[in-house]
């Protein structure tokens, strides 16, 4: 009689092979996404539009904007010189001479919004004592503001480019281990494997979000500083850019499941399905006497 032991082993040794390769593709993918929200959030559209919002918020620039306008326009017909620094705003922009005297006061707010985010995405929070070269900033890393100062520093285009080669290295080694994984697995079973295994990646990170999200709102219903409160009010509309994509990565991974399960049940039903009996051959039977 032969030994069943080596039969025995190769089911043991698929199903750890799955589980290894399982668990490092839930780990891999949970960094792609994560690398794939940070590409979406430091892109330059989302990113500028955040830090423009941020600026209005820092600056107040609705309540001081009449005398900008008011002191640019003395500063414009004083000057002869082609372009001028527009005054009291807390970054160095300038604008020609003529273009500064008519400019509308819409036209000069998003001038001014637009401008400081496309600095602070491009140069970095720095560019805030470029007006004042002699200022320096002096922020707590654990108070409020110091928060406030990393999350903005965040959104710059050198952490875009990072996030954006990290995103491509991941995608590659969790393709590779996608490819080990379904190797490893047999059947349709191999769709109910890959689902559950985005589920694994997807399911951990949108708790991440959510709890973040409710930090935000529940951080913002509580404070008492209106520029704070209007800041952690931001960062809550950030976050919901990886909510959502979260919850769709959650909904894909929970339809590959179910998909996969019913063509394993499906599958199943086949094989345990009797085979038809053959049909007799026509003229192979017995002569007639």
């Amino acid at each position: 009689m032969t030994s069943p032991g080596p039969i025995s082993a190769v089911p043991l040794l698929r199903g750890a092979l799955q589980w290894l390769f399982g668990s490092l593709l839930a780990i891999s993918l949970i960094g792609f996404f994560l690398a794939i929200n940070g590409m979406q959030l430091t892109s330059s559209g989302t990113a500028q539009r955040i830090l423009s919002r941020a600026t209005a918020d820092l600056t107040e620039i609705d309540a001081i904007l009449p005398t900008i306008q008011a002191d640019l326009v003395e500063v414009a017909e004083a000057s002869e010189e082609d372009t001028v620094i527009v005054p009291h705003f807390p970054m160095a922009v300038e604008l020609p001479r003529e273009e500064a005297a008519t400019i509308s006061t819409e036209e000069l707010r998003s001038l001014l919004l637009s401008e400081a985010a496309e600095a602070i995405y491009k140069e970095g929070m720095s560019v805030w004592a470029l007006a004042d070269p002699e200022a320096e900033q002096s922020i707590d890393i654990l108070s409020p503001e110091g928060g406030v100062h990393r999350g903005l520093g965040f959104l710059s285009d050198d952490n875009h480019q990072a996030l954006r080669i990290a995103a491509i290295v991941l995608g590659f080694i969790s393709l590779a281990l996608a490819g080990l994984f379904l190797v490893s697995t047999q059947g349709m079973g191999r769709i109910v494997a890959l689902g559950a295994a985005l589920l694994g990646a997807a399911v951990p990170s949108l708790v991440t979000a959510v709890a973040v999200r409710f930090a935000f709102r529940t951080a913002s219903e509580d404070q008492e500083d209106y520029l704070l409160m209007r800041l952690l009010d931001l960062g809550n509309d950030a976050a919901w850019l990886t909510l959502r994509n979260y919850t769709i990565l959650t909904l894909v991974g929970l339809g590959l499941v179910l998909v996969g399960l019913v063509l394993v049940l499906l599958e199943m039903r086949q094989r345990a399905a009797p085979a038809a009996p053959a049909a007799p051959a026509i003229g192979n039977g017995p002569a007639e006497a």
